[in-house]
């Protein structure tokens, strides 16, 4: 028996203890990976996005958590195999990434995962104040996890960087100087700094690096009317305006503390995506500083 058809069963008998409950025949289980604050500063906001696109569908749907949280790689194959333990995940987009899994092409961080401000430890506050292009920063060495596209897109710009097989190891890494910045979107910064209070992090005050980027909800392939009940959900969500709603709650004062129109920008090409698969002739999707 199939970890869903548990799960399907499950609900069957809480319906059978409440009246009101929707019957698991009629209600679809989505499956996400588990969050950890630590692991996915935004959880919070995307999962209420997630609530909210499913309520818009006018589907019946219920999310359940995963067991444990994913690696990245990892996430790809449960949702790539038949018997895959998750259904639904959020992440930057890539080419390799839209053939594999169904992608929701609607930017639900507004592209703010390509707008990247350096984090560095407080002791070295001041190391990137003379960075004024891709050269000068080549100076330095970027820290990231081993799997994310980050990795290729900063080496293919021509800048260092160093990598951990996983996530909250890096903070250590920093720390430590096994590299010198740690390059977060504006969407994830913030939260980083506030979640790690003992690594002593500060945030770069003088330069961005923006490259062509968005965070999508990827879908399973074994669930393609699940993506388009989604799809439907959250374009409902943009015309009646409560995506920007949640969007403002969420991140508007961390866009705010950003303060990008200050910073020296460095761009950035993104060769893990093809810019005419973005949904670029929309741009109330998007944020522009």
């Amino acid at each position: 028996m199939s970890i869903k058809q548990l799960l399907s069963i499950f609900t069957l008998f809480l319906c059978l203890a409440e009246p009101t409950c929707v019957s698991a025949e009629t209600t679809q289980i989505i499956r996400y990976p588990r969050l950890s604050a630590l692991n996915d500063p935004q959880g919070e906001y995307i999962l209420e996005l997630l609530r909210q696109a499913i309520k818009n569908s006018g589907q019946s749907y219920q999310l359940i958590a995963n067991e444990d949280p994913m690696q990245q790689a990892r996430a790809i194959y449960e949702m790539t195999t038949g018997t895959g333990g998750i259904d639904i995940w959020w992440t930057m987009t890539t080419n390799e990434r839209e053939t594999q899994l169904i992608p929701i092409r609607i930017p639900i961080d507004k592209g703010l995962i390509g707008w990247r401000i350096p984090l560095v430890t407080m002791q070295n506050s001041d190391l990137l104040r003379n960075v004024k292009s891709i050269k000068d920063l080549n100076a330095f060495i970027a820290g990231q996890e081993l799997d994310w596209p980050d990795v290729a897109i900063l080496k293919n710009n021509g800048l260092l960087v160093n990598t951990s097989t996983s996530y909250e190891p890096l903070f250590n890494m920093l720390k430590a100087g096994r590299f010198d910045y740690f390059p977060r979107s504006v969407f994830e910064i913030q939260k980083e700094v506030d979640s790690h209070p003992k690594h002593s992090l500060a945030i770069d005050k003088n330069i961005i690096l923006h490259y062509p980027a968005a965070v999508y909800f990827f879908v399973t392939p074994r669930e393609r009317k699940m993506a388009e009940d989604l799809q439907n959900g959250l374009e409902e969500m943009i015309k009646n305006g409560s995506f920007e709603k949640i969007f403002q709650k969420h991140l508007q004062v961390t866009i705010k503390q950003a303060n990008i129109k200050q910073r020296i920008v460095i761009e950035l090409t993104n060769p893990l995506l093809s810019t005419e698969k973005l949904p670029l002739n929309k741009p109330e999707l998007w944020y522009r500083p």
